[in-house]
């Protein structure tokens, strides 16, 4: 079974998942910041049981498309341009870290050859998505590109939480939240998709096209073109009085607002407020999220 990330932090958790072993409590092999725990602690900790195959067959595509024009080819300058300028946003975009970058750039086309491979060879796909915007512009994706071959598809799709027992639920925004080990306990949940399903969900990415928004949200459950200060009045609403630091705010937000959108696309905004006036910069600083604004 091949399975299909749409993250890379989820994809990596997937490769361990593939062949997940529970560490061993005695060996020694971790360290720990503080305390050690107890064995039961790292029972619960660690408790967890392997997908099954091995990492070898996990395709990630973290392609980030719910930002920027997708009417351009996915594999082209333009989306590469824009991943890049996202992740060296914070300031730290040095020769080796544009590198390392093209590097992860030249990696990610390969994932889809192989992921047409796999579909040509009649493998057994299984897509994992969630309602991050991310995701499901992911999957709406790899939908319309698999639409045309003779392989069985299945999804998984994350639920918004599970009840882990009478007083306590489990609330999710995205599959990279879910720790190696846990990925098993959403087997259950996967679903055949039908030809009648999948080609659905490659017009719902052909719809997004055709839209040409540089945004896009989900909004009760569809994905839709927005503006691109839509998430602008989540900012607006946890703006601080007096002094802070960029890179705080954007820890509050992501805490307050699970919402599957990354840190740098908040610092994006919050640079277009203060190159519009609506935030000065008190004290500036290389790495840009340690920079202290205000509000004008």
């Amino acid at each position: 079974m091949i399975e299909v990330m749409f993250g890379e932090s989820e994809g990596g958790a997937m490769k361990v998942a593939k062949n997940y072993h529970k560490p061993n409590f005695n060996n020694g092999a971790i360290a720990w910041i503080g305390r050690k725990p107890s064995k039961e602690e790292f029972d619960k900790m660690f408790d967890g049981e392997a997908v099954g195959g091995n990492s070898s067959e996990v395709v990630c595509l973290p392609f980030i498309l719910d930002i920027g024009d997708i009417s351009i080819p996915i594999d082209s300058e333009y989306r590469k341009n824009l991943i890049l300028d996202l992740y060296t946003i914070s300031g730290f975009g040095d020769d080796n870290t544009r590198k390392s970058l093209e590097d992860a750039w030249n990696k990610y086309l390969k994932e889809i050859e192989r992921l047409k491979h796999y579909a040509s060879q009649r493998e057994d796909l299984r897509l994992w998505y969630s309602n991050a915007p991310y995701s499901l512009c992911g999957f709406y994706y790899v939908c319309n590109l698999l639409k045309d071959y003779d392989c069985k598809i299945s999804a998984v799709k994350l639920p918004r939480y599970i009840q882990l027992s009478d007083n306590e639920i489990q609330f999710y925004s995205s599959w990279g939240e879910i720790d190696a080990g846990k990925f098993f306990r959403f087997l259950p949940r996967e679903k055949a998709l039908t030809t009648c399903e999948i080609r659905s969900f490659a017009s719902s990415w052909m719809d997004s096209q055709e839209d040409k928004s540089i945004l896009r949200a989900v909004v009760n459950g569809k994905v839709i073109g927005v503006p691109e200060d839509f998430y602008d009045h989540v900012i607006r609403k946890e703006l601080p009085e007096g002094e802070f630091t960029m890179g705080r705010l954007i820890g509050n937000i992501l805490g307050k607002y699970p919402l599957g959108i990354g840190d740098w696309w908040y610092a994006k905004r919050i640079i277009r407020m203060i190159e519009l006036g609506e935030l000065v910069i008190v004290q500036k600083q290389k790495e840009i999220y340690s920079q202290i604004l205000k509000r004008q």
